[in-house]
């Protein structure tokens, strides 16, 4: 095949393989979750496998349904691989092309067929308080108002991350964690909870057993 052929054949390839990355449909809305990221939240009526201690509050402060079209995920990249045609001269030429594309790992998705809820909680934990290890039903996002809090995540080595005053975090779904108060005054949170549709007060928060990798972090 001549240069000018060999050209024209990955010119062709290059433009099919871009209509084919456009065609894929990529969700809508992604929020950016590290391995630190990580939110709380504590219901007064829930009995406690690892209990609570030092909550001085935390009530649901409102709460209400969500019927547009969101997605709530981690941002990926994913390698996509097409058969595409092209015509050179008079020959039809196939080729096995792969392309990267942006797109979402999904955790919750609402819509006016599926709505789901949120609710937003301010939690306040005394010095020497924490919530217990427990999880959430979806996806979380937390602020710090006061204070400083330590994040305990139930997993392998038991590591812990401080969040001080400003800061904000994302907790995924079902990552066992435990906050604590280990400073010397309040530590009072907001959180936003994305949940099922009809998820009651009382199951925000899903009590968990004290993880074997966190012996000495009750």
């Amino acid at each position: 095949m001549s240069q000018h052929r060999r050209q024209e054949l990955n010119d062709s390839i290059e433009r099919a393989a871009g209509r084919a990355a456009r065609r894929r449909r990529v969700p809508i809305l992604s929020l950016v979750a590290g391995a630190a990221a990580a939110a709380v939240g504590f219901s007064t009526m829930n009995a406690s496998a690892t209990p609570p201690a030092g909550i001085v509050g935390g009530p649901i402060v409102a709460r209400g349904p969500v019927s547009q079209d969101v997605v709530v995920g981690v941002p990926q990249t994913i390698t996509i691989s097409r058969t595409v045609r092209v015509r050179v001269g008079k020959k039809l030429v196939r080729k096995r092309v792969s392309f990267k594309v942006d797109s979402v790992q999904r955790l919750m998705s609402c819509a006016s067929a599926a709505p789901c809820d949120i609710a937003f909680q301010q939690l306040t934990i005394a010095p020497g308080g924490h919530t217990g290890w427990h999880t959430h039903p979806g996806p979380t996002l937390v602020a710090v108002a006061q204070g400083e809090g330590t994040l305990y995540h139930g997993i392998s080595a038991c590591p812990a991350h401080k969040y001080g005053t400003g800061t904000g975090f994302f907790q995924p779904t079902t990552e066992v964690h435990n906050l604590r108060n280990e400073g010397s005054s309040p530590l009072v949170v907001y959180a936003l909870y994305y949940l099922p549709s009809g998820t009651p007060t009382t199951a925000i928060r899903t009590d968990q057993p004290q993880p074997a990798s966190c012996p000495n972090i009750p």
